[in-house]
C-alpha cells in the first residue's frame, strides 16, 4: 500500500480483485448463453419460414379423404401448429434465464464502482466520522438507500480499516491509527492545548481545533 494513496485506503484490494475477475467469468458465460439461444432462434426462424413452403398440417387435412367434423379439426388444430411454433417458443424461454450471469456481472460491478466512490468520500475526511448528513448531500441520494447499499457492501469484504456504525447517528467511522500504520490511514484524538476540547484528526497531519481553531497535529498512537 503506497503511503498517501487515497486510492486504496480504505479499500480491500484482495477482494476487489476477487470480485472483478468474478464478474469477467459471469459475463463471459452469459454473452456464450445469450449468443447460443439467439442462434437457435434465428435457426428456428429460418426452419418455420421453410416450413411455410411445405403443406401445413390443416392443408393435409383438407386434401384427405378422411372426412373431418369442424368439431374434430378444431380439437387437433393446436396440435398441428404445436410442431411449427415449439422450437422457437422454447428458445425464446431458455434465452431470458441465460441473461442471468450479465445480470450478475453486472452488479458486481456495480458494487466495485460504488466502493470506490464511498472510498474517495472517507479519504478525503476531516474528522475520521463520516455521517449520514455527510454522505446524502456528497452523493444526493437518501441516507436511508446509501447506508443499506454500504451494509452489503460492508457484510461482503469491500472495505478495510474502518467500520459501520448503525446506532441511532449511523456513520462510518475510520479506525483509529496505531504504531507502523500506513501514514495517514487512521484517525487519532488530539487534546487541545488551548481550549482542552477533543478532535479527532489524520494521523500524521496537521489540523485546527473545530472549537476555537488553534493548530493540531496528529501523533500517531504506540501499540
Amino acid at each position: 500500500m503506497a503511503v498517501g494513496d487515497a486510492s486504496i485506503r480504505y479499500l480491500n484490494l484482495d477482494r476487489i480483485e476477487k470480485e472483478a475477475k468474478s464478474a469477467k467469468k459471469f459475463m463471459k458465460w452469459g454473452c456464450v448463453l445469450v449468443c447460443f439461444f439467439a442462434i437457435g432462434i434465428l435457426g428456428s426462424l429460418f426452419k418455420i419460414n421453410d416450413e411455410k413452403k411445405k403443406l401445413s398440417g390443416n392443408d393435409i387435412l383438407s386434401g384427405s379423404s378422411i372426412e373431418l367434423t369442424d368439431e374434430e379439426k378444431a380439437m387437433i388444430a393446436p396440435y398441428l401448429e404445436k410442431k411449427e411454433t415449439n422450437p422457437l417458443f422454447m428458445s425464446c424461454i431458455l434465452l431470458i434465464p441465460s441473461a442471468i450471469p450479465i445480470l450478475i456481472s453486472r452488479k458486481k460491478s456495480k458494487e466495485i464502482a460504488s466502493a470506490r466512490r464511498y472510498e474517495t468520500i472517507f479519504g478525503s475526511d476531516t474528522d475520521g466520522i463520516i455521517t449520514a448528513d455527510e454522505l446524502s448531500t456528497q452523493l444526493k441520494r437518501p441516507s436511508s438507500k446509501v447506508f443499506a447499499e454500504l451494509k452489503t457492501l460492508f457484510a461482503k469484504g469491500y472495505f478495510q480499516n474502518c467500520s459501520l456504525e448503525n446506532g441511532e447517528s449511523p456513520c462510518v467511522k475510520i479506525d483509529n491509527a496505531i504504531g507502523n500504520e500506513v501514514l495517514g490511514t487512521g484517525f487519532v484524538e488530539v487534546t487541545c492545548k488551548n481550549c482542552g476540547a477533543t478532535n479527532r484528526i489524520r494521523a500524521d497531519s496537521h489540523g485546527k481545533c473545530s472549537y476555537c481553531g488553534n493548530p493540531l497535529y496528529g501523533k500517531i498512537q504506540e501499540e
